[in-house]
């Protein structure tokens, strides 16, 4: 089994559905959170100069995307063939649209510029992601997965994102959407979920 090491600041952010990965996995690693004075010194030792950064026996990995694919891999969560494996990237891309969305309208500081991101996300990307999201549950309404019939990325992404839609006080928009609310409960009950969930240090973002 390999040594791993996650490397990011002090909260959910990026690095949360890497850290969700590991929790519904099992597997052990190394949870090191800086904190934003640290990282001036820090960012010039790592790749691209981003967090977060995946350790794997020593040497260092960046990018988001490509630490929470290697992790679902890793673990046999990113579906049992290439079709299933495709329509697990395809909800994830998703995902990351409305997170990047979300991320960047919070961390906005011009407040004209901060009212308009707020009044996109509401009136376009949130519905549109609803949906989205509330089509995919509809057909694979047997498995109790987003995509085939078991727990993959695709679940652990969904439930990451919409936990911060609930916690930046979003989470109206999820009684629009019961379906896509159901889920969120049902993977937010997976043991190891639910356990990170509620022993993970507790943080505002």
């Amino acid at each position: 089994m390999p040594q791993y090491k996650l490397v990011y600041f002090n909260g959910r952010g990026r690095a949360e559905v890497a850290r969700l990965l590991f929790a519904a996995s099992g597997t052990k690693y190394e949870d090191h959170r800086i904190e934003k004075e640290q990282w001036p010194a820090l960012k010039q030792k790592v790749p691209f100069g981003v967090l977060p950064v995946l350790e794997v026996d020593g040497k260092q990995y960046s990018q988001s995307g490509a630490v929470a694919r290697y992790l679902a891999k890793e673990f046999g969560m990113m579906g049992c063939n290439n079709l299933e494996a495709f329509k697990i990237d395809e909800a994830y891309e998703n995902i990351r649209d409305l997170c990047q969305a979300l991320l960047g309208q919070l961390f906005e500081t011009n407040k004209e510029e901060k009212a308009k991101k707020l009044q996109k996300i509401k009136e376009d990307l949130m519905p549109k992601t609803l949906k989205w999201f509330t089509n995919q549950l509809k057909e694979n309404c047997t498995c109790g997965f987003l995509v085939g019939k078991k727990l993959s990325l695709a679940d652990v992404a969904f439930f990451s994102l919409f936990d911060n839609v609930i916690n930046m006080g979003h989470g109206k928009a999820l009684d629009e959407a019961p379906t896509v609310k159901e889920h969120h409960t049902r993977i937010g009950n997976n043991a190891a979920i639910k356990k990170w969930v509620q022993t993970r240090p507790k943080t505002d973002w």
